[in-house]
């Protein structure tokens, strides 16, 4: 008899609901891998459905508190051999692009950061940013729970630089995994970014390997299809220099 009140009592408490603040710190707590060298499809798509397709390469790599990541575009012959390196330590970040045909390392700064990156629908932000939810920079709360969704509104801290004024993101419960987010600007609506195909690597890195930003204004769609993709093994340094950037 003790038990089965044991069980009714258990019932009966009201289970306490993650805080919006929670559910980010727990996106962020999941196991990511140290470093990642893979190939990326980059189609862009009009409204009309035309599609151009675009072949990368990437490398990332994560040191304590330095994240470094590496693209290069390999096809098609237009840009062929442009190359995009991101450094942050800390709260410092630079991000640097290399164009072939001016023979040139540039510096990407300020308000070009929310330029598109090379035509997509992506900014240099949002290549950036790709898989790094950084909770210390948002004041967050729970909106609601959608079925197996936490649905979490985030707004950026006073002083953090952004190029949204709020994100709604869909975290899927079990694994914690975002799923969708909408990015806003003006008070309206202005992109949404899917993240779906999510596959498990070493039987405890969840990745997704398509991405598609829309933009909902434009109508426009960019899809990264990640690929081959290898984890944990070893990228020297000299991977994510100028250097290299121009090889």
């Amino acid at each position: 008899m003790r038990r089965f009140w044991a069980w009714v009592l258990l019932l009966s408490t009201p289970v306490l609901a993650l805080s919006g603040d929670e559910v980010l710190k727990r996106v962020e707590a999941r196991p990511t891998p140290k470093t990642l060298h893979g190939k990326m499809a980059m189609e862009l798509i009009n409204k009309q459905g035309k599609r151009l397709t675009r072949e990368l390469e990437i490398w990332t790599k994560r040191e304590g508190d330095v994240e470094k990541m590496l693209i290069k575009f390999l096809a098609p012959p237009d840009v062929r051999g442009t190359a995009f390196l991101v450094i942050q330590k800390g709260d410092r970040e630079e991000m640097k692009l290399y164009l072939p045909a001016l023979k040139k390392v540039r510096r990407v700064a300020g308000g070009q950061r929310r330029g598109s990156f090379m035509g997509s629908d992506f900014s240099y932000d949002d290549i950036s940013r790709l898989g790094n939810l950084r909770s210390a920079d948002y004041q967050s709360k729970l909106l609601r729970e959608e079925g197996t969704f936490y649905v979490v509104e985030a707004t950026p801290k006073p002083g953090v630089a952004s190029a949204y004024e709020r994100l709604v993101i869909w975290v899927e419960k079990p694994h914690f995994d975002v799923v969708k987010i909408e990015f806003y600007r003006k008070g309206a609506l202005y992109k949404v970014m899917t993240l779906d195909e999510i596959q498990t690597y070493a039987g405890k890195y969840r990745i997704p390997t398509r991405l598609v930003m829309e933009n909902k204004k434009t109508r426009h769609k960019t899809v990264l299809l990640q690929r081959e993709l290898e984890l944990d093994q070893p990228i020297p340094d000299s991977v994510f220099t100028e250097r290299f950037m121009k090889r």
